[in-house]
């Protein structure tokens, strides 16, 4: 004889296999928050490392690392539990992020105090630097929001 919990337990793991293959069909895998704080895409892992975030196989070997973004990681790691290949263009997007982010820093660093002529250029350059870095954001930005906007 079948007891009411388990007949609900039944019911409640066929309505989340439902829900995870709908989804799936909309081109979205469910994310699962780990709990050392990796986040698991089928059998794709996302962790944040000293150079920020890295797509793990199922038998923790780097696939993708030194992403900049986590919206690029879970957009590629997403495509990749869908058996599609590598979002080359948006990684690249991502790495091009990166190096504005590096050259904000550099050219706010070595910025010349005394020196004005020299100190005009490198705000320039800083302001460039600044503007393209969120350009690239807003790209990556905008690629997420089409993958919410799924569910």
């Amino acid at each position: 004889m079948i007891t009411n919990s388990e007949d609900f337990y039944k019911k409640i793991s066929q309505l989340t296999l439902d829900v995870k293959h709908t989804l799936r069909s909309k081109g979205l895998i469910v994310p699962v928050k780990n709990q050392d704080g990796t986040i698991t895409l089928d059998r794709f892992t996302i962790v944040k490392d000293f150079d920020g975030y890295a797509i793990l196989d199922y038998d923790n070997e780097a696939l993708i690392q030194r992403i900049n973004l986590p919206q690029t990681a879970i957009i590629v790691a997403n495509k990749m539990a869908l058996g599609r290949y590598r979002d080359t263009e948006l990684l690249e997007i991502d790495r091009q992020y990166g190096y504005c982010d590096f050259q904000e820093k550099l050219y706010r660093k070595t910025m010349p105090k005394t020196d004005l002529e020299r100190f005009s250029i490198y705000m320039t350059k800083y302001e460039i630097a600044q503007v393209k870095k969120q350009q690239f954001k807003q790209q990556i930005a905008r690629s997420f929001e089409k993958l919410i906007k799924l569910v």
